[in-house]
């Protein structure tokens, strides 16, 4: 565990104490929990703005933001941030899938019953 030290000017510190006792808290935990959710919401626009602009990828973006990863993604699409994806990666992934048989797309599955699945659902 780490502690953190800082000065207030008295003004400031009359603020906070005034704020403080209206919450009915101490003035350490009071400003711990209004630096640490300051911190929440900085660290999200860190990672949002890092991962647009392709300085980190999507694992190391999500992890600083500290969210759930589908609240992530979800944040991602709500700000219209899309994808990086480098177009080496997008080249690799495109040879991968043509490079794919039949057999290894459905295994154990005929051409036919594909076919059969796929009108069945058609309708």
């Amino acid at each position: 565990m780490k502690q953190i030290n800082f000065r207030l000017t008295d003004a400031e510190y009359e603020r906070v104490d005034i704020v403080a006792r209206s919450l009915d808290t101490t003035i350490p935990a009071l400003l711990k929990d209004l630096g640490l959710k300051g911190l929440a919401r900085a660290s999200v626009e860190i990672a949002l703005n890092l991962y647009k602009c392709g300085k980190v990828g999507l694992k190391r973006a999500w992890i600083l933001s500290g969210l759930e990863f589908h609240e992530f993604l979800a944040l991602l699409q709500e700000r219209d941030i899309d994808p990086v994806i480098p177009d080496t990666l997008v080249d690799k992934m495109v040879e991968n899938v043509e490079s794919l048989t039949f057999e290894e797309m459905f295994p154990g599955k005929s051409k036919d019953e594909l076919r059969k699945l796929i009108l069945s659902h058609d309708g």
